[in-house]
């Protein structure tokens, strides 16, 4: 693991957030490393401005093979609407800079990168945006235990039709495969 801080703020990146993307690459076009690393950025920096609107704090920002993870300070109850602002602000910041470039006429594979960064963070993973606004939305409530079960379904849907995907046209759908594969594990793990 690599450590520092930047401005109070840890930064962790662990060795298997560098093995995770070394594979992908392997697999894809590296020439979209440089657009895949600034969509990322971009999108964690929709989540940070929104934290700070909010009054919140980060206390450390981890990348590992599972994503990117900040962990903010703890300080109490943080209201719903709060929460879920800075969930939905990851993606809106891919969605906005997605219309913006694309929009202006140039950016080549970037927007393209920023939306499909978009879209893939609203998927119903607990790691991912959309995983944990559906679990902000539903935890102790009467539905949480029917809700999971059908995330767990859709989940299962995903890993078997991104492995359909694989077979049918081979390397190129590789990464979703493990993208899917190492989501789903996850979820199973928390």
């Amino acid at each position: 693991m690599i450590s520092f801080r930047v401005k109070g703020c840890a930064v962790r990146i662990y060795f298997s957030f560098f093995v995770f993307n070394a594979l992908i690459f392997m697999l894809r076009d590296s020439r979209l490393m440089l657009a895949f690393y600034t969509a990322c950025a971009v999108h964690e920096s929709g989540h940070i401005i929104a934290l700070l609107t909010c009054g919140g704090r980060v206390n450390a920002v981890e990348l590992s093979g599972a994503g990117i993870c900040i962990i903010m300070r703890k300080g109490g109850i943080v209201p719903v609407k709060n929460s879920l602002f800075v969930l939905l602000s990851g993606p809106a910041a891919n969605i906005i800079v997605f219309l913006i470039v694309k929009l202006s006429g140039c950016g080549g594979d970037f927007p393209l990168i920023d939306l499909m960064a978009a879209v893939y963070n609203m998927l119903p993973y607990r790691s991912l945006d959309g995983g944990a606004v559906i679990a902000l939305l539903t935890e102790g409530t009467a539905s949480e235990r029917a809700v999971n079960a059908l995330l767990n379904a859709v989940k299962l849907t995903l890993v078997i039709c991104a492995a359909a995907a694989a077979y049918l046209c081979g390397a190129a759908a590789v990464p979703l495969l493990i993208a899917s594969v190492a989501l789903f594990i996850g979820d199973i793990r928390r």
